[in-house]
């Protein structure tokens, strides 16, 4: 990752999947970032779904407070409508 993030992967570690499914979105918002096609937006939103669940998934499992969860899911939506 080039830029700085708000919700930095690394201080996810250890709970199933979000650190990675962080990471892999910031790395597909730069990629669109650089090159805006349709390709890449989709990716970028396709991905931004699979990571909505899996942020909701460890929140109901009590891995993450759902106010943290929100405020990933509202980041998220930021990033996708900058």
């Amino acid at each position: 990752m080039d830029a700085t993030y708000r919700y930095n992967p690394d201080n996810f570690t250890g709970i199933l999947g979000l650190s990675g499914e962080l990471a892999a979105f910031y790395k597909l918002h730069e990629e669109y970032n650089k090159e805006k096609t349709k390709h890449n937006r989709f990716t970028l939103e396709k991905h931004g779904i699979d990571l909505f669940f899996t942020i909701k998934h460890r929140a109901l499992e009590g891995a993450i407070t759902n106010n943290i969860a929100c405020e990933i899911r509202n980041y998220m939506e930021e990033l996708l409508h900058d």
